[in-house]
């Protein structure tokens, strides 16, 4: 595999590779089996927010952005059952909010070594840190119950089709502790 490298986001750099992450997680999220409608300004207006709340990683081969992290702080999710999941300290918990990697790039540990990265920096400001996945993303469930995560709550959300059809996308809440 190409070199993977690993980039952190920051109001300076981040308008320089705006367009770009833009294009990737328009490429995860409206095609293949989880294609859904989503617009560019949707995914513009979800990244300038993350980026003021949060974190924003990408890895890049050469200057092509594969793979994006976002997150921040789990108060600021406002879909997050808390009234189910009490032994989370919504307060002292990360919340990632998206991971994606493109598909050229799928298999091959990108996601693995972001999540690894992302997991280490938040160990040392937060005890938990939260992560939502479509509950028939195989891989991703698998690869986040391999990381230690474990479920802690499920919600359903209605998502528009490319065809302008709505379905039904049940997810996960998977949580991980960091410290006591």
């Amino acid at each position: 595999m190409e070199t993977l490298r690993f980039y952190k986001l920051d109001k300076i750099n981040y308008p320089g590779f705006r367009d770009r992450l833009i294009d990737l997680y328009m490429h995860a999220f409206t095609t293949g089996r989880y294609a859904q409608f989503i617009t560019p300004e949707a995914v513009s207006d979800t990244f300038d927010g993350i980026l003021s709340e949060g974190t924003v990683n990408m890895a890049v081969v050469e200057d092509r952005p594969v793979g994006m992290i976002a997150a921040f702080p789990l108060k600021e999710e406002p879909d997050f059952p808390a009234g189910e999941c009490p032994d989370i300290p919504v307060g002292q918990a990360l919340y990632i909010a998206e991971v994606m990697v493109h598909a050229d790039y799928r298999g091959r540990g990108v996601a693995s070594q972001m999540l690894e990265s992302q997991l280490q920096e938040a160990s040392k400001f937060y005890s938990h840190v939260v992560i939502r996945v479509w509950e028939e993303n195989k891989p991703a469930l698998e690869l986040y119950r391999k990381l230690g995560f474990v479920p802690v709550a499920g919600i359903s959300q209605m998502k528009r089709k490319s065809d302008g059809g709505l379905f039904e996308m049940k997810k996960v809440y998977l949580c991980k502790i960091l410290k006591i």
